[in-house]
């Protein structure tokens, strides 16, 4: 009875010791972080509500005890499933691993992702440099359509990275949408209004994305632009019949003087030098400008937060 008894024990202290190795390799082993990310707008970074190809940069931006912000400064992910209710996240290369098992990492997130050195950040300490001019594709303002996501954290424990809320992706450069239509009294046709020529005087293209706080600004020395084309340089919305819309995404600036519009419809030019709109960081400010035979006619411009009607929440692991 008593030897039973003892292989009993025995038994318990054997299952006890196994169980207490599985919980320390659990805290010690390799964890990989997994991000959830949200973005604030599907307009451009997703299309119809959904991610597109995209690739993003994940930085850590605090690790109080171990170094992972050496580690990781500038980790390339990139979506690789198109879906309203969820997008996949795969590193290219080795992903993020965690450290030390009791301490909280932050971390940040940027799109689109800007290569760099291994364990270095982008451009020149995390600022890249770019221009606006040419801005005719929805390819091209891609590739500057800079959005930016911070504060999410997540430890060994809780490997969960969750780019979403207040922690989000959210737009930090600024967008200028133009509506040219006609009038129905006193106006041109609705197809000499959609073939004219249209140009912008006053805007910075020039301008800074820094990865690392999130700022887009346009350079400080950057010289305004006259007769910026907007018939050859904006995106325009395809298949309009009755207007034409212009769609320009501009680094934030503030405007030394109003901006000039020119429109130049049947060998007639017109011009209204009073525009001002919000080209705040985020921000999306709409002018609707009437041509008429006697002049132009600015019905004014509303400004609203670029993305504030839509929000796509979408998972993201990373494999």
């Amino acid at each position: 009875m008593k030897a039973s008894k003892y292989w009993y024990l025995g038994m318990a202290a054997l299952a006890f010791a196994a169980c207490s190795n599985d919980e320390e390799n659990l805290t010690s082993g390799p964890v990989e972080a997994r991000i959830t990310a949200g973005v604030n707008t599907p307009e451009t970074r997703a299309i119809n509500d959904q991610w597109e190809q995209d690739a993003i940069g994940v930085m850590v931006t605090d690790a109080p005890t171990s170094n992972m912000e050496e580690l990781y400064k500038n980790v390339k992910y990139t979506t690789t499933a198109n879906s309203a209710s969820a997008a996949s996240f795969t590193p290219e290369g080795e992903g993020i691993f965690f450290q030390d098992a009791g301490e909280t990492v932050t971390f940040s997130a940027y799109a689109p992702y800007q290569a760099s050195a291994a364990n270095a950040l982008p451009g020149t300490e995390g600022v890249i440099d770019g221009s606006t001019a040419d801005q005719s594709t929805r390819d091209k303002q891609k590739a500057f359509d800079y959005i930016y996501a911070l504060g999410a954290t997540a430890s060994r424990s809780n490997s969960t990275v969750q780019f979403s809320g207040d922690n989000a992706f959210f737009h930090k450069m600024t967008r200028l949408v133009i509506i040219v239509k006609t009038s129905a009294q006193d106006g041109f046709t609705a197809e000499q209004v959609t073939t004219g020529t249209y140009s912008l005087s006053g805007l910075k293209h020039d301008g800074t994305f820094n990865v690392v706080s999130g700022t887009a600004k346009a350079g400080e020395e950057a010289e305004a632009i006259n007769d910026w084309s907007l018939t050859t340089n904006s995106l325009k919305t395809e298949g309009e019949t009755d207007k034409v819309t212009f769609t320009s995404i501009l680094y934030p600036q503030t405007l030394a003087n109003a901006l000039t519009f020119k429109a130049m419809i049947d060998g007639q030019t017109y011009t209204n030098n009073n525009l001002q709109p919000t080209l705040e960081t985020g921000k999306s400010s709409t002018i609707t400008i009437t041509v008429k035979k006697t002049g132009l006619e600015v019905e004014g411009c509303t400004v609203s937060d670029w993305g504030s009607g839509n929000t796509y929440n979408g998972d993201a692991t990373m494999q």
